[in-house]
């Protein structure tokens, strides 16, 4: 009796519910469109039980003010609803392109060939047979769930992918070979003809055009969803960042650049993309603080039990942070090309570095008053996630 009462009041909870906490929470949502109470109460009770958020509509009008609200996950839509059937709502539904992604499921009391024709025709993903077999409703909506987030993936990647190998192909690696064949070209004739020093210099720049070269090409095929194997290794987090800066320091000339490097613990991560990462973030640090007397970079960390904070504080131009959410978009900039020169990319490849680790990146900032990027990397070695 007590569990009815609650599944008669949870459509009205379900429209309650904040979309701030909703789009909070990782557990995927289901909005069911049913109105007989039995099925309500059978179907909410084993999605419940797999750890599925259910919102609950009883009739047409209902369930698109909940999708205008918040989309789902996945729709579980029964065909034989009062005022619109179900194949008329789900004509609705698919024919809104801001929904038509979203899978449906009809539930039927009809087994016929006709009724699952039309459904499929009309965009369903799938159908269940009343009554429920717990098991099988259970692995049609995990399965279409789980195609739903894999097809949102490979949209994002194809995205992503023109716009850096754009960028990667045309405005940095034909520039970057050219100069690398110059290179050649200056050993080849005036090795001789220089001193020690002189072939020293000219074989460090062959071989910084090599690397960078190869990082192009690591982002080529990072590009391509990160689908290469990462190189796992332990990284003295420290260390490569002094390198880096001391890297990065002598391209700025005479500047007064204090460097605050607090102690860092080692992490697990790809080698590669780890000083891509560390590149990005100082060289915006530099970047941004140019105008300043005395610049001032300091990072530090803090933890919990199981990841790591870092932060990297400057004292540069900052942002307004009404436009943070852009920051990590790509080709996304704050400042124009004239007050600060880049491509807008850099701190897309951080994010998605940091993903691939199982971290994630962010950024506070005031106006006139610096900037502080942060980014959280797991405790445990990271895993080739996409």
């Amino acid at each position: 009796m007590i569990l009815r009462l609650i599944f008669k009041h949870l459509e009205i909870f379900t429209e309650m519910i904040p979309l701030e906490i909703i789009q909070k929470n990782n557990q995927p949502e289901i909005l069911l469109v049913e109105d007989t109470p039995e099925h309500i109460e059978a179907v909410v009770a084993v999605l419940h039980e797999n750890n599925f958020r259910i919102r609950i509509a009883k009739k047409w009008s209902t369930a698109l003010e909940l999708l205008s609200k918040h989309q789902p996950d996945l729709i579980l839509l029964d065909i034989y609803m009062p005022e619109m059937d179900g194949f008329e709502l789900c004509k609705t539904i698919k024919s809104n392109r801001a929904f038509s992604s979203i899978p449906i499921i009809f539930l039927t009391a009809s087994n016929d060939e006709e009724s699952i024709r039309k459904g499929f025709e009309l965009g369903a993903q799938d159908y269940v047979v009343k009554p429920f077999n717990t098991s099988e409703l259970l692995a049609r909506v995990k399965t279409h769930i789980k195609l739903k987030q894999q097809t949102e993936s490979l949209k994002e990647a194809n995205r992503e992918l023109d716009s850096f190998c754009y960028t990667i192909s045309h405005d940095l690696k034909a520039p970057l070979l050219s100069i690398n064949k110059l290179i050649e070209y200056l050993i080849a004739d005036y090795r001789d003809k220089l001193d020690s020093e002189g072939q020293e210099l000219v074989t460090i720049i062959q071989e910084k055009s090599v690397e960078v070269i190869a990082i192009i090409d690591h982002l080529l095929e990072f590009s391509k969803m990160c689908e290469m194997p990462m190189q796992n290794e332990v990284i003295q987090l420290e260390h490569l960042f002094l390198d880096v800066y001391n890297e990065l320091i002598h391209l700025h000339g005479q500047r007064q650049v204090k460097l605050n490097l607090k102690p860092l613990p080692n992490v697990n991560g790809d080698p590669v993309m780890m000083k891509m990462l560390v590149s990005n973030i100082l060289s915006n640090a530099l970047k941004y603080t140019r105008n300043r007397e005395l610049a001032i970079i300091e990072v530090s960390f803090s933890e919990s039990e199981n990841e790591y904070i870092f932060a990297v504080k400057d004292n540069g131009v900052g942002f307004d942070m009404r436009y943070s959410a852009r920051l990590f978009g790509v080709f996304q900039r704050l400042h124009s090309q004239n007050e600060f020169e880049g491509s807008g990319v850099g701190l897309a490849i951080c994010q998605k570095i940091l993903k691939r680790h199982n971290g994630h990146a962010w950024m506070i900032g005031e106006v006139d008053k610096g900037a502080t990027f942060y980014f959280s990397f797991p405790k445990q070695a990271a895993g080739a996630n996409t």
